[in-house]
């Protein structure tokens, strides 16, 4: 082969790319936040107003597509229940831990707002300890 190129091709028109509707905030342990669904805790990883990713030890925890009902979201002591899920996909996260994305269906706006109050929090303490602060960043 004397020739050094690369052939690139086109995907199909049909296919959908996935793609993140909202930025999500990474969560630490010591933020203290569950999701607790039939009795059984998950640790989260990140969380928005559309969404949370959890740790589970198994892939075969969820599956794809699966509606979880009556979902609770803990944050410290205060707790977000009766909420609905969808299953929208599962990786291996780089800790070795399977990784599962929920999407919230249907959220009443009561619990989105104070989904969107944990949500700014964490962000603004991630960037606090990040160094990132707006005080400290500009001055």
């Amino acid at each position: 082969m004397t020739d050094r190129y690369i052939d690139f091709q086109s995907f199909p028109q049909e296919t959908e790319a996935p793609v993140r509707k909202s930025f999500r905030v990474p969560v630490s342990e010591k933020n203290n936040i569950l999701a607790v669904f039939q009795d059984q805790p998950f640790s989260v990883a990140n969380l928005s107003g559309t969404g949370i990713a959890i740790f589970t030890d198994s892939g075969i925890a969820f599956e794809q597509g699966q509606i979880l009902k009556d979902v609770q979201l803990v944050v410290d002591t205060t707790r977000l229940a009766g909420l609905t899920g969808k299953v929208v996909h599962c990786s291996v996260h780089a800790s070795g831990q399977w990784q599962f994305g929920i999407e919230w269906q249907d959220m009443a706006e009561a619990n989105l707002a104070r989904m969107m109050k944990v949500v700014e929090t964490i962000k603004a303490q991630a960037l606090k300890e990040d160094g990132l602060a707006k005080d400290e960043a500009w001055g």
